[in-house]
């Protein structure tokens, strides 16, 4: 019989924006849902920070400005993005986590006709992100580095949530397990075709 996480996975397009300040957990939670919803979780600045890597002038910009806590240019992560959307696993639909950063760069994809479904923001004490920071241990994770890290988030990412306002929903993003924390993200996803799921039911209960 078919279950309602079958029919989800059935339908055309699941595309999802995570919004959240460094350190919110955008990352592990798109990783759960990506393997639970089998769609491909996009981290953009896992793709910058490759991009900072080679020799070239794109990376080597990238490479100045991520050592900085400042976020890479969007016309570099707009042709990345793009470019990643072009393979095959993201037909069903894929999770943006990072992206878009900034209201230029949500501009810039409403230009480009790169869609999404759900948009979700991930809301977490600025004291606990300060420890989840310190606490992994990454080469960008220098204190100084996240306190200006959490400086551009207030100026060019929090005024997002203004942009989405009447599309986003918030996820209280601590004081739970990565799992059920994910799960609710995933609750919210499903809203949007249960109504379908609901309707599909009742049909063949009357056929």
């Amino acid at each position: 019989m078919k279950t309602f996480l079958n029919f989800l996975l059935e339908q055309k397009m699941t595309r999802v924006i995570m919004i959240g300040g460094p350190g919110s957990g955008k990352s592990t939670y798109s990783e759960i849902i990506s393997k639970k919803l089998n769609i491909p979780h996009i981290y953009t600045g896992d793709m910058m920070r490759k991009l900072a890597q080679q020799d070239t002038p794109d990376g080597k910009k990238v490479k100045e400005l991520l050592s900085k806590g400042e976020f890479a240019p969007t016309d570099i992560v707009i042709k990345a993005v793009k470019e990643r959307l072009q393979q095959d696993d993201t037909k069903s639909g894929y999770i943006f986590d990072g992206f878009p950063r900034s209201v230029e760069q949500a501009e810039k994809m409403k230009e480009q006709n790169i869609g999404y479904d759900h948009v979700f923001n991930l809301k977490v004490s600025e004291e606990e992100v300060i420890r989840r920071l310190t606490a992994r241990g990454r080469a960008d994770d220098k204190p100084e580095i996240i306190k200006n890290r959490l400086k551009v988030y207030h100026q060019k990412t929090k005024p997002l949530l203004d942009f989405y306002k009447d599309e986003i929903v918030n996820i209280t993003a601590e004081g739970n397990t990565p799992e059920k924390i994910a799960d609710a993200i995933i609750f919210e996803i499903e809203q949007v075709p249960r109504k379908k799921w609901n309707n599909l039911k009742q049909y063949t209960k009357n056929i």
